[in-house]
C-alpha cells in the first residue's frame, strides 16, 4: 500500500493558498471520533481521555445524540469539541 507523506507538488501548485506544512516543535496529537455517541465505546473513550487529561473532537450523529443524551452531555461537560456528522448516517 502507498501512503503520501506530503501532498503532491501538483496539488500544492493548484491550491497555493492552502497550508501544506506546519513547522513546530510542539508534540501534539489531535483525536477525533465519529458516529457517536454510543453505549459501547463512548464512556470508555471519555474515561481514557480524562485519565490522560486529553481532549478530543467527537463528530456526532443526531439520532445517537437523541438516544444517548447523557453521554453527549458528558462529552460537552468534559470540555471536548463536537461536530455534526449528519442525523442518521444512511449508507450511500
Amino acid at each position: 500500500m502507498f501512503y503520501l507523506v506530503r501532498p503532491p507538488l501538483l496539488l500544492r501548485k493548484l491550491y497555493p493558498g492552502g497550508i501544506w506544512s506546519i513547522r513546530t516543535k510542539k508534540k501534539e496529537i489531535y483525536f477525533t471520533f465519529d458516529d457517536g455517541p454510543n453505549a459501547i465505546s463512548t464512556a470508555y473513550i471519555l474515561d481514557a481521555l480524562k485519565k490522560y487529561d486529553a481532549k478530543a473532537t467527537f463528530f456526532c450523529i443526531g439520532k445517537n445524540v437523541v438516544e444517548h443524551i447523557e453521554l453527549y452531555k458528558r462529552i460537552i461537560d468534559d470540555g471536548h469539541a463536537v461536530g455534526n456528522h449528519t442525523y442518521d448516517h444512511l449508507n450511500g
